[in-house]
């Protein structure tokens, strides 16, 4: 595995539903802890979200695949072809397995995270503001500590819910939001996909997982493409409602609000499947 990093552990906020979790097929070590409830928050109205949902460690994680893993870090390597790379001046050949990261056009978003001193909670709160288009804050409680954060176009730090415990540590950077693209033996954000709104990439990898095995204990790509279009279109389906909500994201946040305000909803597969979720919450807004 060749890394441009200079360090193993990428940290993020790592929370994944418990399907993602289960298809990674990793052990339970890595999970920091699990959610059941996560509450949106938008000036005076809460929507209660019913879910299961866990934190991954991925530092934890990639630190023990190191251990496991050839590593070379700091390494920009270039791919010549499906079965060639040069890293510098060595030239390495092999089955090439692209996992480099989106490289297109794209939006771009930008997220800021806090790591504070613990607080007592047990839920994971999510805040909307009609000053922050296209984006949200959060606090997220672990057992070590709690992540609080925020993601936007321009300037998420503004945006950074205030809890009053001393800040450990600061991570942060930019989040494409691109549109699907096929890159062959590809996994993980060099296809796009990416969930739209909240950034998550661990749900594609995991789904692509067993077509990725395919490739290469029996160099077949076909259910590796296939694969690709079903999530595509999902990820496709999420950016246009992303791209019709921004429009009007003042009055979204008013209007799905005011209807939902104090009801309950479930997130079950939708918590990966956005565009499944808006549609449910539609009918309920609807009924």
């Amino acid at each position: 595995m060749f890394d441009r990093k200079y360090t193993v552990g990428k940290k993020c906020t790592g929370i994944i539903s418990r399907t993602t979790f289960e298809k990674l097929n990793i052990p339970r070590e890595f999970i920091d802890r699990g959610f059941k409830t996560i509450f949106f928050h938008y000036k005076d109205k809460i929507i209660e979200i019913k879910t299961d949902v866990l934190r991954l460690n991925r530092v934890k994680l990639e630190k023990y695949i190191s251990q496991n893993v050839e590593i070379r870090l700091r390494s920009d390597v270039k791919i010549i072809n499906n079965s060639i790379l040069l890293n510098e001046e060595e030239k390495i050949e092999g089955l090439v397995i692209n996992a480099s990261g989106w490289k297109g056009k794209s939006k771009w978003v930008k997220a800021i995270e806090y790591l504070t001193e613990p607080i007592d909670s047990e839920t994971i709160d999510v805040f909307f503001d009609e000053r922050n288009k296209g984006g949200f804050s959060w606090i997220v409680p672990l057992p070590y500590g709690t992540l609080v954060g925020a993601l936007g176009y321009k300037m998420p730090d503004k945006f950074i819910p205030k809890i009053n415990k001393r800040i450990l540590e600061v991570h942060g950077g930019g989040i494409p939001r691109p549109r699907p693209t096929y890159v062959r033996r590809g996994i993980g954000d060099v296809l796009g996909l990416i969930k739209i709104f909240t950034g998550g990439g661990i749900f594609s990898i995991s789904e692509m997982l067993p077509t990725i095995k395919k490739i290469v204990y029996e160099e077949d790509e076909r259910e590796h493409l296939s694969k690709f279009r079903q999530l595509s279109k999902e990820i496709s389906r999420q950016q246009k409602i992303l791209e019709i909500t921004e429009k009007f994201w003042g009055l979204a946040l008013k209007i799905g609000f005011t209807v939902l305000n104090g009801k309950t909803l479930n997130a079950g597969e939708e918590f990966d499947l956005h565009s499944l979720f808006i549609r449910r919450s539609l009918r309920s807004i609807s009924h």
